[in-house]
């Protein structure tokens, strides 16, 4: 960064405990499930409202659950600079019961909108979600190291994403039931999983700033500039980059699920067995990884992991839809997603445990916000493509598929190598 930092700044907590489980972590696993929870049944309700022949079609028109996907990552894109300032600047537990806080009133506006079936009145409240999500995610992210240790990282990596992934699951799974019971069902479950986030976010406590002195740049791309130049050109950069480029492919994916309702004949709740079958793979594969992974960075995960999700999605875009099912593509997505668990634990790890105390939020705000403009880019690329191009949605994934093979290939072969040589910092290098 260009402010002078320590490697280690005094206000780091102790790297060793005896059980991940204490109050400070329990909250914040509730939290995060509850608010991942809420992203997901709003997000997965809108790709289904706005997909083809769905009740809100017209309100967007052809490639419309890609425009949503990216009214999700904007905000992400625009104000993760600041958020990952205040995260190093001040207790991150603040800031996390801060957005928990604001998500009320948001939840609130979302069930007025489905209240009075006014589409763009929800797209508002998704936009003031996502915005408040971007403030959460590196005061979420940064503060596990600082609640558990560098001995159990791994481990409580697996188990929030396991978390994280249980909640997209279970947000997906009843988001669709939800929509087809009850519009004004939605809203409700939303105020409610906010008030959850709420109450559970104070259980968290006793985070200390880590740049109390970190000098406020207005300027909302100069945090990012600052944190490139600091990560370039080494391992935390080359873990930023496979970070971001897998969500970039991700981000298509979840556009294309919802597509596959109509020409098979899905009803809403097989649309959301599709989208939660590959949230469950990702938590399985996060989880076990973490396990698996102990104390060390186990890069080699990355290679297996993106090779698994690459060939999947190749061969789904290639595979006629006369020979697929709900069953088949969900065993796929399964698949695909538990491969992906395996390629981002590393990478999670790496950007956590390799960066500096004082500046671990702007470097995980970075990466995130990387990650977002290459999917806000990718969801413009597949808006083009099936709107405009008129490709077809499924044979999109071939690309997906051959984006996530050159990022294994990159790693494997190419400048990403360091990825699979990563060790903590305090720990020796191999012979």
């Amino acid at each position: 960064m260009s402010d002078p930092l320590p490697v280690e700044s005094a206000t780091e907590q102790p790297r060793s405990r005896t059980s991940v489980w204490n109050r400070n972590f329990t909250g914040l696993v509730i939290t995060q499930f509850a608010g991942a929870t809420n992203d997901n049944i709003l997000k997965t309700v809108l790709l289904l409202q706005f997909a083809r022949g769905q009740k809100w079609f017209d309100t967007l028109g052809e490639g419309g659950t890609g425009i949503v996907s990216l009214m999700l990552t904007v905000p992400f894109v625009l104000l993760l600079g600041f958020a990952g300032q205040l995260a190093d600047r001040l207790p991150k537990h603040r800031i996390i019961t801060a957005t928990r806080l604001a998500e009320v009133p948001i939840a609130g506006l979302a069930m007025y909108g489905f209240f009075v079936d006014s589409p763009w009145t929800v797209l508002v409240a998704y936009v003031l979600l996502a915005s408040e999500s971007a403030f959460f995610s590196p005061s979420k992210y940064g503060s596990i190291r600082e609640i558990v240790g560098d001995a159990r990282l791994n481990e409580a990596n697996g188990i929030i994403n396991m978390g994280t992934n249980i909640a997209i699951l279970f947000g997906i799974g009843i988001g669709g039931p939800l929509l087809s019971w009850s519009e004004d069902a939605v809203g409700i479950v939303l105020v409610v999983f906010a008030l959850v986030g709420l109450g559970s976010s104070l259980m968290i406590r006793g985070l200390v700033p880590q740049r109390a002195d970190l000098k406020r740049r207005l300027n909302p791309f100069a945090p990012y500039v600052d944190a490139i130049r600091s990560m370039r050109p080494g391992l935390i950069w080359a873990a930023s980059l496979a970070w971001a480029w897998f969500y970039a492919g991700a981000i298509v994916v979840i556009a294309v699920i919802p597509e596959y309702t109509t020409p098979l004949g899905l009803s809403s709740s097989e649309g959301s067995l599709l989208l939660g079958s590959i949230g469950l793979g990702i938590g399985i594969g996060c989880l076990l990884a973490g396990r698996l992974s102990g104390a060390r960075i186990r890069g080699g995960f990355t290679v297996w992991g993106g090779a698994v999700f690459g060939v999947v999605f190749l061969l789904m875009g290639l595979t006629p839809l006369t020979v697929l099912n709900v069953w088949v593509l969900a065993a796929a997505l399964l698949v695909a997603g538990t491969g992906a668990g395996f390629f981002l634990i590393p990478l999670q790890t790496i950007q956590q445990m390799c960066s500096p105390s004082g500046e671990r939020a702007r470097v995980l705000a970075t990466a995130n916000a990387l990650s977002f403009l290459l999917m806000s880019l990718a969801s413009a690329a597949y808006w083009a493509l099936v709107a405009k191009a008129e490709v077809s949605p499924f044979h999109v994934l071939v690309l997906v598929g051959v984006l996530m093979l050159g990022i294994t290939w990159w790693i494997r072969r190419g400048a990403g190598r360091q990825i699979l040589a990563a060790v903590p910092p305090s720990a020796p290098a191999p012979s």
